[in-house]
């Protein structure tokens, strides 16, 4: 489509094809498309979603309808099992010797069958649940008693699949402890490093510090997870930059109470994987950059310093002063659903900022700028790549050439492997390209921008690199925990240096995933719920966290609030060291260690950045996890593949 100069600053005007254009056309075929593939609203959208969680995959486009959204979650009529540990294994069979089909995590409920299945290898009994499955109960980990504390405490921390995250994130700032209760004036005080400076300044730029950009939760999007068309980021009811601090840590509003289970005191036992003696006032420490996972919040009274308190996926608080909301990258790519409509293959995003449109001259090597591009915009290509004197360009429809590194290619195969010709779904995913395509057989679906291993095509042995080959999806996850390099226990195998396990079993309630990589995490808790030796239990900082000098509050360079780096969050990482990254979301493991899932930490989707996995956007992640197999059957929270659950869809990894 002609644009002119004022967007692409080129001379003479191009024929190219931009991003918003997708969502243009797209509003001509959404009626037609919603009509031929049965999609329904409502009530109604959410029966089908849930009836058909464990069904086969419907073809191309027909992406399903998201489950409902995380306050309209119902535990099931009839016999239910519930999990009070942070997670529950289902097995093939009534014995621990069976095959892993998945798992559960904490506050999950499905239903099952009245009687038991077996003792065998449990404490308690074995029962069947639905659609498929063994689940011990009467141990620490799954009850069938509807009334559990734990589980009526946990009641609020279900993911909510029916928004771009599936829970409210942050970044900590200043290093802060996990506290277990509502913990008083006093004990604030005895746990935090300069807590008044950090009060002091809380209270001055609370607003400036806790502001969020327009993000991921704010892309309006169609039953299906795919963007509206004609619609902009934030033409939503509620954009995320008017939600209050409650809202944006996962509380349903500004006055939601302090939840039952810490009135008074806690009543209920520490579920995390940080054990500590059941006098500790919290369970060990976030350092700064750490990303955390919310399901609620709620406010305190004089008696607590008038805090916020952050209710995490494992029921501890973090203190939302020192913790900053994040809404992650609005970016997405397009659905690629009618070949006469959507772009044409071959096409290109642009993927830099400095992009220019080139002409070459007769007998020259050495083309002219002749104009700007705009970042992520798509231009049409004809196919044909030509060289310069530095380096490869790919050809534009307007006779204008595009540096071949600049471009973010999405083209069909030079050769098509046996999933294409079988006509199955498969994932390809170009290294060079930084792209992610979506195919049915010979038939694009859907596109995208993807951030790859930083060292791009070098040996993933021994460097950050991805692994290329063909593969196929060995097991997924709604969340997982990962370490600053992406590393988890939840994949299987390892990648250099990985210290995660290899038997494909995230640690209880996936907080504990990489355990070993972090000191801290196998510590037994002091007085005060912080690590022996460590000075924190005297209210003192840990060491080497950077709270003991200048305050608690202030952020290093790079940091949110004060000091922030301009690139923080852009081209650097939200948080560079050693931390965790709690509750990754959308994880599909492969190969080893390696995956496809979001990041919600940055949004340079298009440049090679990752630690070897395959970043997504949250959209974008969310989309390729309801489209890819298996599926995970509702309320779980994790499924491997197999012939119980079906095999995993093809991933194809190149140059």
């Amino acid at each position: 489509r002609p644009q002119g100069p004022r967007r692409f600053k080129l001379a003479p005007p191009a024929r190219l094809w931009h991003a918003k254009d997708a969502v243009r056309f797209r509003a001509l075929l959404l009626p037609v498309a919603l009509s031929a593939l049965g999609c329904k609203r409502g009530a109604e959208a959410d029966a089908a979603a849930a009836a058909s969680a464990s069904a086969a995959s419907p073809s191309a486009g027909a992406m399903p309808a998201l489950p409902a959204r995380r306050e309209r979650w119902r535990a099931p009529e009839g016999p239910a099992l519930g999990v009070i540990g942070g997670q529950a294994n289902v097995y093939a069979g009534p014995s621990p010797e069976s095959r892993r089909l998945g798992y559960l995590r904490l506050g999950a409920i499905v239903r099952r069958d009245p009687e038991p299945a077996g003792r065998a290898g449990c404490p308690g009994a074995w029962y069947k649940i639905e659609p498929r499955g063994y689940v011990c109960a009467g141990g620490d980990d799954a009850t069938i008693d509807p009334n559990h504390p734990v589980l009526k405490a946990a009641e609020g921390l279900k993911p909510d699949l029916g928004s771009a995250l599936p829970y409210r994130y942050g970044f900590v700032r200043a290093v802060t402890p996990l506290y277990l209760k509502v913990p008083s004036k006093d004990e604030q005080t005895a746990a935090e490093f300069k807590l008044k400076e950090h009060l002091d300044t809380w209270n001055e730029k609370a607003k400036e510090l806790n502001q969020v950009t327009l993000g991921s939760y704010d892309v309006p999007v169609d039953e299906r997870g795919v963007p509206f068309v004609g619609k902009r980021v934030g033409e939503v009811p509620r954009p995320s930059i008017g939600w209050g601090q409650g809202e944006l840590f996962g509380a349903s509003g500004e006055d939601d109470p302090i939840p039952f289970w810490l009135e008074g005191g806690r009543k209920i036992p520490n579920v995390s994987d940080f054990k500590v003696p059941p006098y500790a006032v919290f369970a060990d420490r976030a350092r700064r950059h750490t990303g955390l996972a919310f399901a609620g919040s709620f406010a305190t009274g004089p008696e607590s310093l008038n805090r916020r308190f952050a209710i995490t996926t494992d029921l501890r608080l973090a203190p939302t002063s020192k913790v900053k909301p994040d809404t992650g990258s609005p970016w997405h790519g397009i659905e690629l659903i009618d070949p006469q409509k959507s772009p044409p293959l071959p096409f290109a995003w642009v993927r830099t900022s400095e992009a220019k449109a080139y002409k070459f001259e007769p007998q020259s090597d050495r083309p002219q700028p002749k104009g700007a591009l705009e970042k992520r915009s798509i231009v049409m290509l004809t196919g044909k790549k030509r060289s310069g004197r530095d380096g490869w360009y790919w050809e534009m429809k307007n006779g204008l050439y595009l540096k071949a590194p600049e471009a973010g290619v999405v083209r069909p195969p030079d050769e098509w492997p046996d999933a294409a010709k079988k006509g199955h779904k498969w994932v390809e995913v170009s290294i060079e390209n930084q792209t992610l395509t979506l195919w049915e057989g010979q038939r694009p679906v859907y596109a995208t921008l993807v951030s790859t291993g930083q060292d791009g095509l070098g040996d993933p042995k021994t460097t950050k690199s991805t692994v290329r080959g063909v593969f196929t999806i060995k097991s997924k996850h709604l969340t997982a925990t990962m370490d600053s390099n992406e590393r988890s226990g939840a994949g299987g195998g390892r990648r250099p240096e990985v210290t995660a396990a290899a038997d494909d079993r995230p640690a209880r309630g996936g907080q504990g995933e990489g355990k070993g990589n972090d000191k801290a995490a196998d510590a037994k808790g002091a007085k005060g719920g912080a690590p022996k030796g460590d000075p924190g239990a005297k209210g003192g900082a840990p060491k080497g966290d950077g709270g003991a000098k200048g305050g608690g509050d202030k952020a290093p360079k790079g940091g949110e609030g004060e000091g922030r780096d301009k690139d923080y969050g852009v081209t650097r990482r939200r948080g560079e060291g050693s931390f965790w990254l709690r509750d990754v979301p959308y994880v599909q493991y492969f190969e080893a260690g390696y995956a496809l899932h979001v990041a919600y930490w940055h949004d340079v989707f298009g440049v090679a950045r990752s630690h070897g996995c395959i970043n997504l956007s949250p959209i974008d992640g969310r989309w390729v996890f309801q489209w890819t197999e298996p599926r995970a059957p509702a309320g779980w929270h994790g499924v491997t593949s197999g012939p119980e659950s079906g095999e995993g869809t093809t991933i194809v990894v190149h140059e």
